[in-house]
């Protein structure tokens, strides 16, 4: 959303985010004096911000209003009768529950619904939603960003006591059931126990160096961390927590480990991909998308720690090999999923529902 308002301001377009003040998104954009409209969903069900989002609609006269998460979109039929085109995206590849309000939500109170991928689209056409109102636009990064630097890469790697000859793979995500990181650790188990039985050993004849640094928080973290420390592996996994210079742990890292049970597209890999960095994610929803297997990255099946353990040592053990999937990957996001491209293609769909109107 940020990279959208970004880029719909730099078109001279007056863009406003409603939001909660107090919020991450907020801040940002008022850093970049963005608009903010202040606004706060408490559930699917709040009349009070109902009627808050009409009356500034109705105030600002807006042409298009574009809701981005579930929540928000709860709130489009108080927009019913008011001269504003809608329009939701929806991020999400689970199936949405058949019934009369998926038909409602998605079929009478918006004009246009974007998914991200096309397992997305795939999933609302499961709830009996018609494919003549949605649109497969995928997320974008600011592919600039993630360009990695030696700097980086040293920083980060002296702060967590990395060699240089260490192989450091990164996950990173909201440690919660459907991101499945305990296929992680449990592949990292396997690859451990082989190594110290001389099973496997790198080009130079040499053990394994592999440490593993997990980005991110969430419920499942005590729980995981417990999980190490029982498999003995507590020496080579870093929990960081809640990493903001995500750019910079990209540069510090070999490999990205992505293994969730589904996933409408995967930001993370993208940014991941924008980095150069060589992927193994499972094969899943909108990841397919993003990943050609052997080509732009390693798709294995989810929640298979034996497959990810062999996918990891076909990196390790042949890393110009491993390299070379990172700059193909590289090359294929910057082409189709920057923030520059994905924007545009927002801004051509507001162009097509606003030519529409009636």
């Amino acid at each position: 959303m940020l990279g959208l308002t970004r880029y719909l301001h730099r078109a001279g377009h007056i863009s406003h985010v409603a939001t909660p003040l107090h919020g991450a998104l907020a801040q940002r954009l008022q850093h970049d004096n963005l608009a903010v409209q202040p606004l706060s969903v408490r559930n699917h069900l709040d009349g009070l911000a109902g009627w808050r989002l009409r009356r500034l609609v109705r105030r600002e006269r807006y042409d298009l209003v574009h809701f981005h998460t579930a929540r928000a979109h709860a709130l489009s039929p108080w927009l019913h009768a008011l001269p504003v085109r809608r329009l939701v995206t929806r991020r999400m590849d689970y199936p949405i529950k058949v019934g009369w309000l998926s038909r409602f939500l998605y079929g009478r109170q918006v004009d246009m619904i974007v998914a991200i991928s096309s397992g997305v689209a795939a999933a609302l056409g499961t709830a009996h939603i018609s494919d003549r109102t949605i649109r497969i636009i995928p997320s974008g990064i600011d592919t600039k960003q993630f360009l990695p630097t030696a700097s980086q890469r040293m920083a980060i790697r002296h702060q967590y006591g990395f060699s240089e000859d260490t192989t450091v793979i990164l996950m990173a995500g909201t440690l919660t059931k459907r991101k499945s990181p305990h296929t992680l650790i449990e592949a990292a188990a396997k690859l451990h126990s082989d190594c110290q039985q001389g099973q496997h050993a790198g080009q130079t004849g040499r053990t394994l160096s592999l440490r593993y640094l997990i980005c991110g928080d969430g419920p499942l973290r005590p729980e995981l961390e417990a999980r190490v420390r029982a498999l003995g592996l507590a020496s080579v996994f870093h929990f960081a927590g809640f990493c903001r210079d995500v750019s910079a742990h990209l540069a510090a890292a070999d490999i990205f480990v992505h293994t969730p049970v589904w996933e409408g597209l995967g930001v993370a890999v993208i940014e991941a991909l924008a980095a150069g960095l060589p992927v193994v994610a499972s094969r899943v929803g909108g990841l397919t998308e993003l990943i050609t297997d052997r080509e732009t990255g390693l798709l294995i099946p989810a929640q298979d720690p034996s497959a990810l353990c062999n996918a990891l040592l076909q990196c390790v053990r042949s890393p110009d090999w491993a390299k070379t999937l990172g700059a193909h990957g590289q090359a294929r996001v910057r082409t189709h999923f920057d923030i520059e491209t994905t924007a545009r293609a927002n801004e051509a769909l507001y162009y097509e529902l606003l030519a529409a109107a009636p």
